[in-house]
């Protein structure tokens, strides 16, 4: 169902019935039905894929432009990004309504006194959500999609983080020294070839590179397995949340696209389904269910708790400020 838009909504976008307009009112309701879904902040990659799916974009990409310094063509997602800086130029929408997981700022906190530092920070303390054990980590093909993701992974206190495809260096040296024996992996990628495989490359590196989490405890689970249960302790650690072949059968054959393999000689195409076909708000309930699954207890009674104590350590703190 379409949205109707106020008039201060029309302010500032380009006429109607212009291409312009056209993609920048395609984008305003998509984005009001994200507000309504509550899954704000989104990223231009979801907007970009569901305006796909809408038959408002195309994937492919348009004929060169006048020639750049880099490749001489606009992106097939060019037009998008713009009509989006338009319409947060224009204040149509705020900026924080769209993350950019490519680039980050580092701020230093200072105070005062110690006194006043450890009492802002109370208001910011955060309990443990896990009873001691590892909290899960959430691992993602594409940074577009840990972006999305930060905000409940946060909630949770659940560490994440993105791949961005084949990543053996990142998971080496940042990834695997953090696991923990036992912790478990909630992964999310695309359901294809290339997916699969960065998928398996992914979890081979962890089970090699971090033997706290693997070996030794493959090693452990299988020595108290009777022998007819005995498996690679991996599979019960390593779950696919999205996408999994029960979500792309309930997708239908609609959102398969033949996706080329660019890593083989010749023209080689494969059928596959991008996460994004998936929608934000089921990748974000999927994720959601998953973890309150996992979880000893409600996270409703730990925020609670969490608050109370926050308010009580704070106020003790404050004296100390004051005295």
């Amino acid at each position: 169902m379409s949205i109707e838009f106020t008039a201060d909504d029309e302010a500032g976008l380009s006429a109607a019935h212009t291409a312009k307009g056209r993609l920048q009112r395609a984008l305003l309701e998509r984005l009001r039905v994200h507000e309504r879904e509550g899954t704000l902040p989104t990223s231009g990659r979801f907007l970009f894929y569901e305006l796909v799916q809408a038959g408002v974009v195309s994937k492919s990409a348009p004929l060169p432009v006048a020639r750049t310094a880099s490749t001489g063509r606009r992106r097939a997602d060019q037009n998008l990004i713009d009509a989006l800086t338009h319409l947060r130029e224009v204040g149509a929408i705020p900026w924080d309504w769209i993350v950019d997981e490519t680039r980050s700022l580092h701020t230093f906190k200072t105070a005062a006194s110690v006194a006043a530092y450890v009492a802002d920070a109370a208001d910011r303390a955060s309990l443990d959500r896990w009873d001691g054990e590892p909290a899960p980590l959430i691992l993602c093909e594409s940074r577009s999609l840990a972006g999305v993701l930060y905000d409940l992974a946060a909630t949770y206190a659940a560490p994440i983080a993105a791949t961005n495809g084949q990543a053996r260096g990142f998971l080496v040296s940042e990834v695997a020294p953090t696991l923990q024996v036992g912790q478990r992996v909630l992964y999310f990628g695309d359901w294809d070839h290339c997916g699969h495989q960065i998928e398996s490359a992914s979890r081979a590196t962890l089970v090699e590179h971090a033997p706290m989490w693997g070996t030794l405890y493959r090693a452990t689970e299988m020595a108290r397995r009777p022998r007819r249960r005995r498996h690679s302790s991996i599979e019960s650690l390593w779950e696919r949340v999205a996408l999994t072949d029960g979500q792309v059968e309930e997708l239908g054959p609609d959102v398969v696209i033949r996706k080329r393999d660019r890593r083989y000689s010749g023209e080689r195409y494969f059928d596959a389904v991008e996460t994004e076909a998936f929608g934000q708000a089921n990748i974000v309930a999927a994720l959601r269910a998953r973890l309150d699954e996992l979880m000893p207890e409600p996270l409703d009674d730990v925020l609670e708790r969490q608050d109370r104590q926050r308010e009580q350590v704070a106020e003790q703190l404050r004296g100390m400020t004051d005295s």
